[in-house]
């Protein structure tokens, strides 16, 4: 298919990848579960009362529970009865002497990649306003999944955590969630799965005990931690948030203080009187795994004692991993000289985290690979997120760099969702309180945005498209504006906007699965694209960027109705919005918020009718665009 036009695509963030564990059909039967780890175990009989034989590598905190086990929430399962857990791959079988807490855990295992054990809630659990943890035995897995499931598989919640690079033997686990399918009703959980992944050609293998329910926060977090101490984060990073605020984590080695691109001693006192944390990171060391154990402690020793002889007390506490490297001996080391460890894990974590030496970060400067939208489930689920920040620069980032333009829209894009910016202290003494002006933690009241006059967007380019079944268009270019998609299509229909430079905050443009016509939108940013298009017959699609004035805005509250695909905007707002609806249709129906910005969150995402209300942080001049194959009507207000 040839494009009569051309133009592009501005929000920043790709779709994360989203793993599937297969279908897992619910168990019928009754949950002989009692919340208090009772119950007749696989293996001779326990009582959940932590006085049967224990052996392991843990360290015992008393002689009711070894280490990794807590006491502190509730038992959402002891693994003493073993009769309502189910595999749909590999097996479960109790594991008496690798108990953690009452007479027995569960070892999981599989001779492929992946092993999967599930168990059903007829009663239902309440997770709602909680945050889960579980206590894990690492054998041959490199990641651990726990899904939530709420009535069925396709409303769902997915934690993924990397496994520290090396790592065997028990460690906790905090799930914070970075996969959402449909809509949620945490109080209402109807099933729980426990993923392990191995080897690509297996085997698979873990040991689970003590998994439990914990109060969260009331609302989300994120941590700044800015790596290497470079002084382009001094210069460059700082200023932008104490403009905001803010105070963050800087991760430094003492034997590079004041080197050639490294921030001096004045610089890193400026920042800690500010608030920040100067954080342990003797990278110059290398991975720790790599050295014998007593030079490992001594490493952990110096490097600690170095930065409170500087007056780094507080941030001396913590330490970050070098290499992102760790084995269980490491980690027990790090439990002795220090309060909080930091490394790679690949996703969020809980709110209020009981593993605080494993605490897990992600690639701040991948905003068009997650990034936001990992940012947006923390503020939805009150999760805690912890961003590695590199050097910064003025122009193009490269791999170990990020550009002020994208710090800057990082920043942001926290400060839209109103996360909490904490350090790692906060999180170690227990101040997660947050601010209650909603993130920028100034105590004052956020500026009111002036309704904007004259022209929004200029008009753009117009091109057209057909086909019958899929395609992929040429290259084509685009313009910063709204992009409106008008179609026609015989069947199932799927188009879909691939940017050259992966700058899309969510790459659907329009669907349908009964063949409609309709409309449809998305804000993008100049550059340059393709128009990728699921279906199974005869279609077309014209596109179009027409041009938006302040004159077209419609102010809030409002309503909208209609049968198929189609948006409502530009509307103006002055505070976040309330989107009340139903839809009717037997299909499924997805709405979406898109701000001026190009910033983008999904407000509904399911299958058949839909009756609700959503909140939606909007920008100030938004849009509210439907795919729905049936009958919808909204009040937004």
């Amino acid at each position: 298919m040839q494009p009569s036009s051309r133009r592009k695509l501005l929000a920043a963030l790709g779709a994360g990848s989203a793993s599937f564990a297969g279908c897992l059909d619910m168990i019928p039967g009754g949950d002989p579960r009692d919340g208090n780890g009772n119950g007749n175990g696989t293996s001779g009989n326990g009582n959940g009362n932590g006085d049967s034989d224990r052996t392991g590598n843990g360290d015992d905190d008393g002689g009711n529970i070894a280490w990794p086990a807590i006491e502190t929430g509730e038992p959402i399962d002891t693994f003493e009865n073993l009769e309502h857990w189910r595999t749909t791959e590999g097996t479960i079988e109790a594991a008496p002497d690798e108990a953690r807490t009452g007479s027995q855990a569960a070892v999981l295992e599989s001779d492929s990649s992946q092993v999967i054990a599930t168990t059903p809630f007829p009663d239902r659990l309440d997770l709602g306003g909680y945050d889960v943890s579980l206590a894990v035995k690492v054998e041959s897995a490199n990641r651990v999944a726990l899904e939530v499931e709420t009535g069925s598989r396709d409303n769902r919640l997915k934690s993924i955590r990397v496994v520290p690079g090396g790592y065997e033997g028990w460690l906790r686990i905090d799930f914070g969630y970075g996969q959402k399918y449909g809509e949620l009703d945490l109080p209402n959980v109807t099933r729980l799965n426990i993923i392990g992944y191995g080897p690509e050609d297996g085997p698979t293998r873990l040991v689970v005990d003590d998994l439990r329910k914990k109060q969260g926060v009331d609302n989300g977090k994120a941590i700044l931690a800015f790596y290497g101490g470079h002084r382009t984060q001094y210069e460059r990073a700082a200023p932008m948030l104490e403009e905001r605020g803010w105070s963050a984590a800087v991760a430094v080695d003492p034997e590079q203080i004041g080197g050639r691109s490294q921030m001096s001693l004045e610089q890193l006192e400026e920042l800690r009187d500010q608030g920040w944390d100067v954080c342990a990171y003797p990278v110059s060391q290398g991975a720790l795994p790599e050295m014998p154990i007593e030079r490992q402690k001594r490493v952990l020793e110096v490097t600690r004692t170095a930065l409170e002889e500087r007056g780094f007390e507080k941030g001396a506490r913590h330490f970050v991993v070098p290499e992102d490297r760790m084995t269980q001996e490491t980690h027990k080391a790090l439990r002795e000289h220090y309060e909080s460890g930091l490394l790679f894990g690949g996703g969020p974590t809980s709110g209020n985290p009981t593993s605080i030496h494993t605490l897990p970060q992600i690639w701040g400067p991948a905003l068009h690979e997650g990034v936001r939208r990992h940012i947006n489930n923390v503020d939805q689920w009150n999760q805690l997120s912890i961003l590695r920040i590199p050097r910064i620069v003025e122009g193009e980032s490269t791999s170990n760099s990020m550009s002020i333009d994208d710090l800057e829209h990082l920043l942001n894009h926290i400060e839209q969702r109103g996360l909490d910016v904490v350090t790692l202290s906060d999180v170690v003494d227990g101040n997660l309180s947050g601010g209650d002006d909603g993130g920028d933690g100034d105590g004052e009241e956020d500026e009111t945005a002036e309704r904007p006059e004259g022209t929004i967007f200029e008009s753009g380019r117009s091109l057209s498209f057909d086909g019958d079944g899929s395609a992929t268009s040429d290259s084509f270019d685009l313009s910063e504006g709204i992009l409106v998609g008008d179609f026609s299509a015989d069947g199932e229909f799927v188009a879909r906007l691939q940017s050259s430079d992966d700058n899309l905050a969510d790459n659907l443009l329009a669907q349908t699965a009964g063949g409609a016509d309709g409309e449809s939108m998305m804000v993008v940013g100049g550059g340059s694209y393709e128009l990728e298009v699921e279906a199974d017959g005869e279609w077309e699609i014209d596109l179009d960027q027409p041009e938006v004035h302040a004159d077209d805005l419609t102010d809030i509250p409002t309503s909208a109705s209609g049968t198929g695909p189609s948006f409502v905007g530009p509307l103006w707002t002055e505070k976040d919005l309330s989107v009340d609806g139903s839809y009717s249709g037997d299909g499924s129906v997805i709405v979406d918020g898109w701000g001026v910005d190009g910033s983008w969150e999904q407000l509904v995402n399911q299958s058949g009718e839909f009756q609700g209300s959503r909140s939606y942080d909007a920008a100030n001049v938004c849009w509210i665009d439907i795919e729905a194959d049936g009958d919808w009507s909204f009040e937004i207000k």
